[in-house]
Protein backbone atom coordinates (compact mmCIF):
# COMPACT_ATOMS: atom_id res chain seq x y z
CA UNK A 1 0.00 0.00 0.00
CA UNK A 2 2.88 2.32 0.85
CA UNK A 3 4.46 1.54 -2.52
CA UNK A 4 1.27 2.45 -4.41
CA UNK A 5 0.87 5.69 -2.47
CA UNK A 6 4.47 6.66 -3.16
CA UNK A 7 4.11 5.75 -6.80
CA UNK A 8 1.11 7.98 -7.34
CA UNK A 9 2.87 10.84 -5.57
CA UNK A 10 5.76 10.38 -7.97
CA UNK A 11 3.38 10.33 -10.91
CA UNK A 12 1.69 13.53 -9.80
CA UNK A 13 5.02 15.27 -9.26
CA UNK A 14 6.36 14.15 -12.65
CA UNK A 15 3.23 15.31 -14.45
CA UNK A 16 3.39 18.72 -12.79
CA UNK A 17 6.96 19.44 -13.91
CA UNK A 18 6.53 18.31 -17.49
CA UNK A 19 4.61 21.42 -18.52
CA UNK A 20 4.05 24.96 -17.33
CA UNK A 21 1.36 27.56 -17.75
CA UNK A 22 -2.19 28.42 -16.82
CA UNK A 23 -4.70 25.65 -17.48
CA UNK A 24 -8.08 26.69 -18.90
CA UNK A 25 -9.89 24.49 -16.37
CA UNK A 26 -8.10 26.30 -13.52
CA UNK A 27 -9.16 29.67 -14.93
CA UNK A 28 -12.71 28.44 -15.56
CA UNK A 29 -13.36 25.90 -12.77
CA UNK A 30 -17.02 25.57 -13.70
CA UNK A 31 -16.02 23.38 -16.68
CA UNK A 32 -15.38 20.64 -14.05
CA UNK A 33 -12.75 18.76 -16.06
CA UNK A 34 -15.05 18.65 -19.09
CA UNK A 35 -13.26 20.76 -21.69
CA UNK A 36 -16.08 20.27 -24.20
CA UNK A 37 -18.04 22.79 -22.10
CA UNK A 38 -15.72 25.58 -23.25
CA UNK A 39 -17.45 27.98 -25.65
CA UNK A 40 -15.81 29.98 -28.43
CA UNK A 41 -16.04 33.20 -30.40
CA UNK A 42 -14.21 33.27 -33.74
CA UNK A 43 -12.46 35.85 -35.88
CA UNK A 44 -12.76 38.58 -33.26
CA UNK A 45 -10.72 40.90 -35.43
CA UNK A 46 -12.28 44.33 -34.97
CA UNK A 47 -13.07 46.65 -32.10
CA UNK A 48 -16.84 46.36 -32.27
CA UNK A 49 -16.82 42.56 -32.23
CA UNK A 50 -14.30 42.50 -29.40
CA UNK A 51 -16.53 44.76 -27.29
CA UNK A 52 -19.52 42.53 -27.97
CA UNK A 53 -17.63 39.33 -27.23
CA UNK A 54 -16.14 40.54 -23.96
CA UNK A 55 -19.61 41.45 -22.70
CA UNK A 56 -21.05 38.07 -23.71
CA UNK A 57 -21.21 35.79 -20.66
CA UNK A 58 -21.72 32.77 -22.92
CA UNK A 59 -18.19 33.00 -24.37
CA UNK A 60 -15.14 31.51 -22.62
CA UNK A 61 -12.45 31.65 -25.31
CA UNK A 62 -11.86 34.35 -27.93
CA UNK A 63 -10.14 33.32 -31.17
CA UNK A 64 -8.58 36.06 -33.29
CA UNK A 65 -6.18 36.24 -36.23
CA UNK A 66 -2.86 38.09 -36.31
CA UNK A 67 -1.30 39.48 -39.50
CA UNK A 68 1.08 42.25 -40.38
CA UNK A 69 -0.79 45.33 -41.60
CA UNK A 70 -1.90 48.83 -40.80
CA UNK A 71 -4.50 50.44 -38.63
CA UNK A 72 -7.04 52.58 -40.46
CA UNK A 73 -5.65 56.08 -41.17
CA UNK A 74 -2.11 54.97 -40.26
CA UNK A 75 0.65 53.80 -42.57
CA UNK A 76 2.85 52.06 -39.99
CA UNK A 77 2.98 48.26 -40.46
CA UNK A 78 2.44 46.44 -37.16
CA UNK A 79 0.76 43.24 -35.89
CA UNK A 80 -2.98 43.74 -36.25
CA UNK A 81 -6.11 41.65 -35.89
CA UNK A 82 -7.30 40.57 -39.34
CA UNK A 83 -7.69 37.47 -41.50
CA UNK A 84 -5.92 37.22 -44.86
CA UNK A 85 -6.26 38.64 -47.41
CA UNK A 86 -7.21 41.66 -45.26
CA UNK A 87 -4.28 43.70 -44.03
CA UNK A 88 -6.00 46.66 -42.34
CA UNK A 89 -8.00 46.86 -39.13
CA UNK A 90 -9.15 49.16 -36.36
CA UNK A 91 -7.62 46.84 -33.76
CA UNK A 92 -3.93 46.18 -33.10
CA UNK A 93 -2.63 43.09 -31.34
CA UNK A 94 -1.39 45.20 -28.44
CA UNK A 95 -4.77 46.88 -27.97
CA UNK A 96 -6.55 43.52 -28.23
CA UNK A 97 -4.38 42.11 -25.45
CA UNK A 98 -4.62 45.21 -23.29
CA UNK A 99 -8.38 45.34 -23.50
CA UNK A 100 -8.77 41.64 -22.71
CA UNK A 101 -6.45 41.92 -19.72
CA UNK A 102 -8.32 44.93 -18.32
CA UNK A 103 -11.64 43.16 -18.79
CA UNK A 104 -10.44 40.05 -16.93
CA UNK A 105 -9.09 42.09 -14.03
CA UNK A 106 -12.47 43.80 -13.63
CA UNK A 107 -14.33 40.50 -14.11
CA UNK A 108 -12.76 39.19 -10.90
CA UNK A 109 -14.86 41.70 -8.96
CA UNK A 110 -17.95 42.00 -11.19
CA UNK A 111 -18.47 38.19 -11.42
CA UNK A 112 -18.79 38.30 -15.21
CA UNK A 113 -17.40 35.47 -17.33
CA UNK A 114 -13.66 35.82 -17.76
CA UNK A 115 -12.10 35.15 -21.17
CA UNK A 116 -9.11 33.31 -22.47
CA UNK A 117 -7.72 34.02 -25.94
CA UNK A 118 -6.35 32.08 -28.88
CA UNK A 119 -4.06 34.04 -31.18
CA UNK A 120 -3.93 32.49 -34.65
CA UNK A 121 -0.74 33.64 -36.36
CA UNK A 122 -1.02 33.66 -40.13
CA UNK A 123 2.64 34.13 -41.09
CA UNK A 124 6.15 33.80 -39.71
CA UNK A 125 6.56 37.55 -40.05
CA UNK A 126 3.44 38.23 -37.99
CA UNK A 127 4.60 35.84 -35.30
CA UNK A 128 8.16 37.19 -35.07
CA UNK A 129 6.94 40.78 -34.84
CA UNK A 130 4.45 39.84 -32.12
CA UNK A 131 6.66 37.96 -29.67
CA UNK A 132 7.74 40.98 -27.62
CA UNK A 133 4.16 42.24 -27.45
CA UNK A 134 2.74 38.90 -26.33
CA UNK A 135 5.57 38.42 -23.83
CA UNK A 136 4.35 41.49 -21.92
CA UNK A 137 1.03 39.74 -21.30
CA UNK A 138 2.40 36.24 -20.60
CA UNK A 139 1.78 36.61 -16.88
CA UNK A 140 -0.58 33.74 -16.20
CA UNK A 141 -3.48 36.10 -15.49
CA UNK A 142 -5.66 34.57 -18.21
CA UNK A 143 -5.17 31.75 -20.74
CA UNK A 144 -3.27 32.70 -23.88
CA UNK A 145 -3.00 30.15 -26.68
CA UNK A 146 -0.35 30.66 -29.34
CA UNK A 147 -1.72 28.99 -32.47
CA UNK A 148 -0.07 28.21 -35.79
CA UNK A 149 -0.10 25.50 -38.44
CA UNK A 150 3.57 24.59 -38.39
CA UNK A 151 3.60 21.34 -40.39
CA UNK A 152 2.03 20.19 -43.68
CA UNK A 153 -0.96 17.91 -43.18
CA UNK A 154 -3.38 15.64 -45.03
CA UNK A 155 -4.68 15.66 -48.59
CA UNK A 156 -1.90 17.53 -50.42
CA UNK A 157 -2.12 20.45 -48.03
CA UNK A 158 -0.30 23.70 -48.69
CA UNK A 159 3.04 24.33 -46.97
CA UNK A 160 2.77 26.03 -43.55
CA UNK A 161 2.94 29.83 -43.53
CA UNK A 162 4.63 29.76 -40.10
CA UNK A 163 8.10 28.23 -39.96
CA UNK A 164 8.33 25.64 -37.18
CA UNK A 165 11.89 26.58 -36.17
CA UNK A 166 11.01 30.26 -35.92
CA UNK A 167 7.84 29.39 -34.02
CA UNK A 168 9.53 27.30 -31.34
CA UNK A 169 12.38 29.76 -30.99
CA UNK A 170 9.96 32.60 -30.29
CA UNK A 171 7.61 30.45 -28.21
CA UNK A 172 10.35 29.90 -25.61
CA UNK A 173 9.50 33.39 -24.35
CA UNK A 174 5.97 32.34 -23.40
CA UNK A 175 6.31 30.37 -20.19
CA UNK A 176 2.65 30.72 -19.17
CA UNK A 177 0.98 30.27 -22.54
CA UNK A 178 -0.35 27.15 -24.24
CA UNK A 179 1.07 26.21 -27.62
CA UNK A 180 -1.64 25.28 -30.11
CA UNK A 181 0.30 23.60 -32.90
CA UNK A 182 -1.19 21.82 -35.87
CA UNK A 183 -1.03 20.88 -39.52
CA UNK A 184 -2.24 22.60 -42.65
CA UNK A 185 -5.15 20.77 -44.29
CA UNK A 186 -6.80 20.64 -47.67
CA UNK A 187 -10.25 19.28 -46.97
CA UNK A 188 -13.68 20.38 -48.08
CA UNK A 189 -17.08 19.16 -49.17
CA UNK A 190 -17.24 15.39 -49.58
CA UNK A 191 -13.47 14.88 -49.37
CA UNK A 192 -12.17 12.09 -47.13
CA UNK A 193 -8.77 11.62 -45.60
CA UNK A 194 -6.86 11.15 -42.37
CA UNK A 195 -3.69 12.12 -40.56
CA UNK A 196 -0.93 9.61 -41.23
CA UNK A 197 1.80 8.16 -39.05
CA UNK A 198 4.59 10.25 -40.59
CA UNK A 199 2.69 13.47 -39.85
CA UNK A 200 2.14 12.44 -36.23
CA UNK A 201 5.75 11.31 -35.82
CA UNK A 202 7.00 14.56 -37.34
CA UNK A 203 5.02 16.54 -34.78
CA UNK A 204 6.37 14.48 -31.89
CA UNK A 205 9.89 14.90 -33.24
CA UNK A 206 9.77 18.70 -33.48
CA UNK A 207 8.38 18.92 -29.95
CA UNK A 208 11.17 16.71 -28.65
CA UNK A 209 13.94 18.47 -30.56
CA UNK A 210 12.80 21.89 -29.36
CA UNK A 211 12.49 20.81 -25.71
CA UNK A 212 8.99 22.20 -25.37
CA UNK A 213 7.87 22.62 -21.75
CA UNK A 214 4.62 24.57 -22.21
CA UNK A 215 1.18 23.00 -22.24
CA UNK A 216 0.28 21.82 -25.74
CA UNK A 217 -3.01 21.39 -27.54
CA UNK A 218 -3.21 19.87 -31.00
CA UNK A 219 -5.86 21.43 -33.27
CA UNK A 220 -7.16 18.63 -35.50
CA UNK A 221 -9.82 18.86 -38.17
CA UNK A 222 -12.90 16.84 -37.21
CA UNK A 223 -13.40 14.94 -40.47
CA UNK A 224 -9.75 13.91 -40.60
CA UNK A 225 -9.47 13.23 -36.88
CA UNK A 226 -12.45 10.85 -36.90
CA UNK A 227 -10.48 8.57 -39.23
CA UNK A 228 -7.23 8.86 -37.24
CA UNK A 229 -8.25 7.66 -33.80
CA UNK A 230 -5.33 5.39 -32.94
CA UNK A 231 -2.71 7.81 -34.24
CA UNK A 232 -4.14 10.77 -32.33
CA UNK A 233 -4.47 8.73 -29.17
CA UNK A 234 -0.82 7.77 -29.55
CA UNK A 235 0.05 11.45 -29.96
CA UNK A 236 -1.63 12.60 -26.75
CA UNK A 237 -0.23 9.62 -24.86
CA UNK A 238 3.33 10.41 -25.91
CA UNK A 239 3.16 14.15 -25.26
CA UNK A 240 2.63 14.74 -21.51
CA UNK A 241 -0.45 16.71 -20.45
CA UNK A 242 -1.42 17.44 -24.05
CA UNK A 243 -4.97 17.87 -25.33
CA UNK A 244 -6.82 17.81 -28.64
CA UNK A 245 -8.79 20.74 -29.98
CA UNK A 246 -11.25 19.36 -32.52
CA UNK A 247 -12.35 21.96 -35.06
CA UNK A 248 -14.31 21.92 -38.27
CA UNK A 249 -15.42 24.16 -41.10
CA UNK A 250 -19.00 24.41 -42.30
CA UNK A 251 -19.70 21.70 -44.85
CA UNK A 252 -16.90 19.31 -43.84
CA UNK A 253 -17.74 15.64 -44.22
CA UNK A 254 -17.51 14.12 -40.72
CA UNK A 255 -18.13 10.56 -39.51
CA UNK A 256 -20.11 11.43 -36.37
CA UNK A 257 -19.90 8.04 -34.68
CA UNK A 258 -16.15 7.71 -35.18
CA UNK A 259 -15.60 11.24 -33.92
CA UNK A 260 -17.59 10.37 -30.80
CA UNK A 261 -15.31 7.36 -30.30
CA UNK A 262 -12.24 9.61 -30.49
CA UNK A 263 -13.69 12.07 -27.98
CA UNK A 264 -14.68 9.25 -25.62
CA UNK A 265 -11.29 7.53 -25.85
CA UNK A 266 -9.28 10.71 -25.43
CA UNK A 267 -11.57 11.89 -22.63
CA UNK A 268 -13.77 14.95 -22.14
CA UNK A 269 -11.08 16.21 -19.77
CA UNK A 270 -8.51 16.22 -22.62
CA UNK A 271 -10.62 17.33 -25.58
CA UNK A 272 -11.70 20.83 -26.56
CA UNK A 273 -14.53 21.04 -29.10
CA UNK A 274 -14.66 24.01 -31.47
CA UNK A 275 -17.07 23.08 -34.25
CA UNK A 276 -20.15 24.59 -35.93
CA UNK A 277 -23.37 24.36 -33.90
CA UNK A 278 -24.96 21.81 -36.26
CA UNK A 279 -22.08 19.36 -35.81
CA UNK A 280 -21.96 20.03 -32.08
CA UNK A 281 -25.61 19.06 -31.71
CA UNK A 282 -25.06 15.82 -33.63
CA UNK A 283 -22.23 14.77 -31.31
CA UNK A 284 -24.54 14.49 -28.25
CA UNK A 285 -21.63 15.12 -25.90
CA UNK A 286 -23.82 14.86 -22.82
CA UNK A 287 -24.13 11.14 -23.54
CA UNK A 288 -20.37 10.57 -23.30
CA UNK A 289 -18.65 9.54 -20.05
CA UNK A 290 -15.75 11.60 -18.72
CA UNK A 291 -12.22 10.45 -17.98
CA UNK A 292 -11.08 8.67 -21.16
CA UNK A 293 -10.52 4.98 -21.72
CA UNK A 294 -9.69 3.11 -18.46
CA UNK A 295 -7.39 0.73 -20.34
CA UNK A 296 -5.46 3.55 -22.01
CA UNK A 297 -5.18 5.39 -18.67
CA UNK A 298 -3.80 2.23 -17.05
CA UNK A 299 -1.26 1.75 -19.85
CA UNK A 300 -0.19 5.40 -19.63
CA UNK A 301 0.31 5.32 -15.86
CA UNK A 302 2.10 1.97 -16.00
CA UNK A 303 4.51 3.21 -18.66
CA UNK A 304 5.22 6.41 -16.75
CA UNK A 305 5.77 4.48 -13.54
CA UNK A 306 8.31 2.23 -15.24
CA UNK A 307 10.08 5.28 -16.60
CA UNK A 308 10.30 6.92 -13.18
CA UNK A 309 11.45 3.73 -11.49
CA UNK A 310 14.24 3.34 -14.00
CA UNK A 311 13.20 0.26 -15.96
CA UNK A 312 14.48 1.70 -19.19
CA UNK A 313 11.23 2.67 -20.95
CA UNK A 314 11.86 5.43 -23.46
CA UNK A 315 9.37 8.32 -23.25
CA UNK A 316 9.61 9.36 -26.86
Amino acid sequence: MFFLSSLFLLLASWSSIMTTGLEVEDFLPRVKQNLTNITWAHAVNNQSYLNTTLSNDNVNMIEADVVMGTLFNDSKIIPIMAHPPLNASDLSLEKFLNQTKEFNLKANTTKTTRKGIKLDFKSTDAFKNSTKIVKNFDEGLFPIWINADILPGPIDANPPTVDSKEFFQGAKLFLNSTLSIGWTTNYSGSATGAYNSSQIEHMIQVIQVNNVTQNITFPVRAGLAALSIDLLMNLTEQVPNSTLTIWSSDGDCVDIEKLRVLIKENGLNKTFIDVPSELLEQLHLNDLPNGGSPLRNFVWFTGLAMLILGFGVKWW
